[in-house]
């Protein structure tokens, strides 16, 4: 079983597609998949998918749209509740474009992963160029669970997310050429194995061989493979890791 943690196909690039989508995705062994909710009609829609093809969502406000909203909106308080949803995401804070403001950004998510801890809900980070800035506050939310989306806090952060209990998620970048990504490969060898989850973050970061193609989840195999070998592993060995991983972090049962 393939596992996708993190995808938008409640995306403009995906939605019209999806039922197409999905089922490219069960073709190729992605059994289960969590439809990532960045504002609030993206976290409806979300959650109005994950019912639909029985998958999973998450909700939450984007760091890109945090100045969208004064308070974390009233929706969440029922959303929260249902089956579908597993974490509270993505949230966090992004000094790479600083389409919010960053004092802004970061009372959103404070806000938000206060409303995690009260409803004991993992959260999903997206955390960019601010790792220093991110890892101050979660220190102070040190009984939530963490998945690092997209992990890009390197060798330097990498013992403060694992002290935090952090999860760290990667795609398609661990198949990219070029030394940025030689170096997140690096980084991806020394997590413990019990430490990893794998994600497309689609219609984003295509993995090698889709470079230049709209990704979906069908294309994580490429990202098990090339994981599978960055960790001396056969594919069966890194599908029960990881499906391990998941079940145990949204607290789910086989």
């Amino acid at each position: 079983m393939l596992i996708d943690s993190h995808c938008h196909i409640n995306s403009e690039d995906l939605r019209n597609n999806a039922s197409e989508i999905i089922l490219r995705a069960d073709e190729a062994g992605v059994k289960k998949m969590i439809i990532v909710g960045c504002d609030l009609d993206d976290s409806l829609e979300a959650v109005e998918l994950a019912h639909k093809f029985n998958l999973y969502a998450s909700i939450g406000i984007h760091p890109h749209e945090a100045e969208k909203y004064k308070e974390i909106p009233k929706e969440f308080h029922k959303l929260i509740h249902d089956e579908k949803v597993l974490a509270v995401g993505e949230i966090g804070l992004d000094y790479h474009y600083d389409l919010s403001p960053r004092d802004v950004q970061i009372e959103m998510f404070e806000r938000q992963l206060k409303f995690a801890e009260e409803f004991n809900k993992p959260v999903i980070l997206h955390i960019r160029e601010a790792m220093d800035e991110a890892v101050k506050i979660l220190r102070k939310h040190k009984n939530l669970k963490l998945l690092f989306h997209c992990y890009s806090g390197g060798i330097e952060f990498l013992n403060e997310v694992l002290e935090l209990g952090g999860i760290c998620a990667f795609g398609g970048a661990l198949t990219w050429k070029g030394k940025l990504s030689e170096e997140l490969r690096s980084v991806f060898r020394k997590i413990p194995n019990d430490r990893i989850l794998l994600e497309t973050d689609c219609p984003y970061m295509s993995p090698v061989p889709m470079r230049g193609k709209t990704n979906e989840p069908a294309f994580i195999k490429f990202v098990y493979e090339r994981a599978a070998q960055e960790k001396n592993l056969t594919p069966e060995e890194l599908e029960e890791i990881i499906e391990k991983n998941f079940e145990r972090f949204f607290q789910l049962s086989r």
